[in-house]
């Protein structure tokens, strides 16, 4: 089922990524967000760093890119990339505030805060490298990210499923440390 073609999901991701931390300080500008989730997208697009920037580096040895992108710069993909990331980690802090009905576990740990944001990282991944994977780029299979499961041809290699199931705690045990220092 493709609802976007290769170019389509590019631009898309393009215009998303690249567009999110400018609206996001125009909406903290003008009062409609607060410095709170600005500090979530943050701490976000750091943690989205830590695999983006590596990704980048093993290059080719990793994965294959399979469309231009529109700024042919280095790390410009990566960089956009880590803005996404920040923004699935951002409704994630969406879902646990509507799900938990507070946002209490910003500042005490909450282990169904952090299971809610582990299963919406885990479900996001799979769902996009289902449909980006083999359109966007292509996670090579290797000894150390070795297939798990192929749907329709579409091979889904383990260690962006890893990722998504470390980063929300990564994530979550940042935003217990720094989220005392923003209000």
């Amino acid at each position: 089922m493709n609802f976007l073609t290769a170019n389509q999901m590019m631009w898309t991701a393009f215009i998303v990524g690249s567009s999110s931390p400018i609206i996001l300080f125009f909406l903290y500008q003008f009062g409609y967000v607060s410095k709170k989730i600005i500090a979530l997208f943050i701490i976000g697009v750091c943690v989205g760093f830590s695999w983006e920037i590596p990704f980048a580096l093993a290059g080719e040895s990793f994965h294959l890119i399979l469309v231009d992108w529109p700024i042919d710069l280095p790390l410009a993909r990566n960089i956009n990339y880590a803005f996404l990331d920040s923004l699935i980690f951002l409704i994630g802090i969406f879902l646990c505030n509507k799900i938990l009905k507070n946002d209490g576990y910003l500042y005490t740990f909450n282990a169904n805060a952090l299971l809610i944001m582990i299963v919406w990282g885990s479900i996001s991944e799979f769902l996009i490298d289902l449909n980006c994977n083999g359109k966007l780029w292509l996670f090579l299979e290797n000894w150390y990210n070795p297939v798990f499961v192929s749907i329709n041809g579409n091979n889904m290699t383990l260690i962006p499923q890893l990722i998504w199931l470390v980063a929300p705690i990564i994530y979550y045990l940042t935003v217990l440390k720094l989220m005392k220092l923003v209000d």
